[in-house]
């Protein structure tokens, strides 16, 4: 699911997809939006690690059967 931005310097459709402004904004490096979501996604990516979770299939401790 996208994540959406509400931009202040599009007057017309302030709606945009994050992916879009992080490839193609000059202003993304001083935009609190922006700034505000890179915290938010970077707490979520903290607790949310898929390095650290791992499917019992693939766990590397032997069994003891």
């Amino acid at each position: 699911m996208a994540d959406y931005l509400f931009c202040t310097r599009k007057k017309n459709t302030p709606r945009i997809d994050v992916r879009i402004c992080e490839k193609k904004c000059p202003y993304k490096e001083e935009c609190q939006e922006y700034l505000a979501y890179q915290r938010s996604a970077d707490n979520q990516s903290s607790i949310l690690n898929s390095r650290l979770i791992m499917s019992p299939l693939l766990n590397p401790m032997a069994s003891k059967h």
